[in-house]
């Protein structure tokens, strides 16, 4: 996916918005994730409002811990959701 153009806010209790050029927008409710394996350290708020956009992907950076995961992959778990 071309990220040119998609930003990104974080929202309160483990969300994040992602808004396409488009004008689409989907908000990825990650509440559940960050007591899983694959986000956990994402359970620190500190940690979790550090999301930024970098290429395609979303990266979480407070200089101890990086966490990566693409567009896509967010964007699949929100139909897992369903």
């Amino acid at each position: 996916m071309d990220a040119s153009g998609i930003t990104l806010q974080v929202l309160p209790n483990y969300q994040l918005k992602l808004s396409f050029p488009n004008g689409s927008e989907a908000v990825i409710d990650m509440k559940q994730r960050v007591h899983a394996i694959r986000f956990g350290r994402l359970s620190s708020p500190e940690l979790f409002k550090t999301a930024r956009l970098v290429d395609s992907e979303v990266v979480w950076d407070n200089g101890a811990y990086c966490v990566r995961a693409s567009i896509n992959e967010l964007l699949d778990s929100m139909q897992m959701d369903g």
